[in-house]
């Protein structure tokens, strides 16, 4: 593989203030055998103006620019038709998948080539994020990453994922099932690879995982909200669901019948 093409899926939903430095930190990239996929999901804002002009300016004959004609009702679902309708017209044998409000350090996709070069069995990569509140407030993230044995794993968001391109196709279609509106792309991902023992999670830092009040995950963050636990009945049933298709068999968890209780107290 040595210095592959790398594909940047960039999704995008109203994220006008942000898009544009996640578009720039791959541009300034110190690899640059780089292709970007900017996806915009029918944002009523400015956002696919500004990469627009953005390209125009630029002229960066290396961006190419997807705008849906019709976005659908669940947010979860619509992330992985707009990495489905990318993934067809992306080159790269390397994804590297980029929320519009995260951005990517200098180094990140010459350190994902490398690592990848040396360890060829790897499908795919989760490096650690760092919280991003803003220029003079961020805060490596701490957590233990794993895969998993019999539970989910615990590991980095969306932004945070590379993967080999023919990998990615083959998740998305064992994973990507109407159903589970609560469980997003990340988790599908890393389900997936666990089960392979194909995850990994790399020590290095090289993603800017931006917290901003209206993104996705801060509304499943407090533990006595109901979400918070729908949301973990879902992905309960999305494990049962990966490992019967694989096993034949699925092992229930102390944790599972905790959150099967707590979701019939709340419906």
């Amino acid at each position: 593989m040595k210095n592959p093409l790398v594909s940047v899926l960039i999704n995008n939903y109203n994220k006008e203030n942000f898009c544009e430095k996640a578009v720039k930190s791959v541009l300034n990239q110190n690899y640059k055998k780089i292709e970007i996929i900017f996806y915009d999901d029918c944002s009523p804002d400015f956002s696919l103006v500004k990469i627009q002009r953005l390209k125009k300016k630029l002229k960066l004959k290396k961006l190419i620019i997807i705008k849906n004609k019709l976005r659908g009702k669940i947010a979860s679902f619509n992330q992985i038709e707009g990495v489905k309708k990318s993934l067809k017209q992306a080159k790269g044998k390397i994804i590297c998948l980029l929320d519009s409000d995260d951005f990517f350090k200098k180094n990140k996709i010459k350190s994902i080539v490398e690592f990848f070069n040396k360890n060829k069995k790897i499908e795919v990569i989760f490096d650690r994020p760092i919280y991003y509140y803003g220029k003079k407030n961020m805060d490596h993230c701490k957590i233990n990453f794993r895969s998993r044995e019999n539970k989910w794993p615990i590991f980095s968001p969306t932004s945070c994922i590379s993967i080999q391109k023919k990998s990615l196709d083959i998740a998305l279609k064992k994973t990507s099932i109407n159903r589970y509106p609560h469980v997003w792309l990340d988790f599908r991902i890393a389900c997936y690879f666990a089960l392979k023992n194909l995850f990994i999670v790399k020590s290095d830092f090289l993603t800017f995982y931006r917290q901003i009040e209206n993104s996705a995950d801060k509304n499943y963050i407090k533990f006595f909200n109901r979400n918070w636990w729908e949301r973990r009945d879902q992905s309960f049933e999305f494990l049962k669901y990966i490992d019967l298709k694989r096993f034949n068999k699925s092992k229930k968890t102390l944790d599972f019948f905790i959150t099967k209780t707590l979701n019939k107290f709340f419906y």
